[in-house]
């Protein structure tokens, strides 16, 4: 069995960054890897229905899908956050995408932040305007994924 993780280090040029790392439980050895390529952002089989799926992309970089659950709206972890705001993003906006890399959930990736897990947003539009770094003008513009 392999497991997970992602180490942050430094780089002399490039400053923080963040290392997505694979380990054999067996051998113990640690590998460098993508994690897209590697499957370590594959979602888990489904145990219920699977949700409708939406998705949202921005000319700054966010390439996000996300489902209704109950009265939340929930982006999916391997979700592409844009790495920067706009100038009239919100603070709102603003204080939520800084929680999200506060709390690890939300990791610099390829000139984008990378969703690590699951996670709840009160309604589409703030996880709109989280996943975009901008301003919204409502939740239709997420997308259903069947018509992307």
């Amino acid at each position: 069995m392999k497991e997970y993780y992602v180490k942050k280090v430094q780089h002399p040029q490039e400053g923080e960054l963040y290392q997505f790392l694979e380990v054999d439980n067996k051998t113990g050895l640690e590998q460098i890897i993508d994690p897209f390529e590697s499957g370590m952002l594959q979602l888990h089989a489904p145990l219920e229905r699977a949700p409708d799926l939406f998705f949202i992309t921005s000319k700054r970089g966010a390439d996000a899908t996300g489902f209704y659950r109950k009265n939340q709206f929930v982006v999916q972890r391997g979700s592409k956050f844009a790495a920067s705001t706009s100038p009239k993003c919100p603070k709102k906006y603003i204080k939520l995408r800084e929680n999200l890399v506060l709390d690890k959930l939300l990791v610099p990736f390829q000139h984008q932040l990378l969703l690590m897990e699951d996670t709840e947003f009160d309604s589409p539009m703030m996880a709109m305007g989280a996943v975009i770094g901008g301003w919204v003008r409502g939740a239709h513009d997420w997308k259903a994924a069947n018509n992307k």
